[in-house]
């Protein structure tokens, strides 16, 4: 346990600056994500107004400062999380077994010690305080608590397969490119996905995002404990798979 802290400690003393460059863009992104959200909740009733209305126009600069806000978030999360684990890479000549005696467990609960306290609690907070003083009351809506984990064990996911934060990005791209391609496929299949609003449908549920989850999960835990890169990305790319026929599960169980 001491030594699990004392890694605990030195990560924090490592991230503490991109961390507190981080809360208050995260602050700015959920804060104007929740401004869209309800304008466009609000748009029916500006339908008879001339445009361009004050309000669309609002809505214009909201969702730009919004989309730069989110953009930068992504970006600080991303730097966060490969700051902290590339410090102990899993992967190439860096990796943590080679050049520091510390046990695998041990290093696994020190950056899920930190993670959770420093990344994942603080957006529940700032969620549930945005959407308080927006509309009165606070959402407690199953994703609020669930996003903030998934997001995180996405990008631990994508840091403990590369050796960089460049590797994280091109691991991200071609996994964002082969899901896609997989929703292209399903859609050319005749499965109600990528039209009209199939496929926010689909993801509100909370089965994906507990699949995308314990993918994540899987994959963290055999890379660090195995340190078998190859098998954690198969792993990794067939979780990408179940996810796919997740989200397309009503597809099958109805029926084309």
């Amino acid at each position: 346990m001491n030594l699990t802290m004392h890694v605990a400690r030195k990560d924090w003393r490592h991230t503490r600056l991109v961390l507190c460059i981080w809360y208050p863009v995260l602050v700015l992104a959920l804060t104007l994500d929740q401004k869209i959200e309800m304008f466009l909740d609000e748009r029916e009733s500006l339908r008879g107004i001339p445009s361009p209305s004050a309000a669309e126009l609002e809505y214009g600069v909201l969702a730009l400062i919004g989309v730069l806000a989110v953009s930068l978030d992504l970006l600080l999360r991303a730097a966060i999380v490969s700051r902290l684990v590339h410090d102990d890479s899993t992967v190439g000549s860096t990796a943590f077994w080679l050049s520091r005696p510390v046990p695998a467990g041990t290093l696994l609960a020190s950056k899920a010690m930190l993670l959770l306290p420093a990344m994942v609690l603080p957006q529940i907070v700032v969620h549930l305080a945005v959407t308080y003083q927006l509309a009165g009351i606070p959402s407690t809506a199953p994703e609020v608590f669930l996003a903030p984990v998934v997001s995180t064990a996405i990008f631990m996911m994508l840091a403990v397969l590369t050796p960089s934060l460049a590797g994280m990005a091109v691991l991200g791209g071609i996994m964002t490119g082969v899901i896609l391609g997989g929703l292209l496929v399903l859609s050319w299949l005749g499965m109600p996905l990528v039209a009209a609003d199939g496929i926010v449908r689909a993801l509100t549920g909370e089965l994906p995002w507990l699949t995308a989850l314990a993918v994540c999960v899987t994959v963290i835990c055999h890379q660090y404990l195995t340190r078998r890169t190859t098998r954690s990305l198969t792993v990794a790319f067939s979780g990408v798979l179940v996810f796919l026929l997740v989200l397309s599960r009503e597809w099958f169980l109805g029926g084309a």
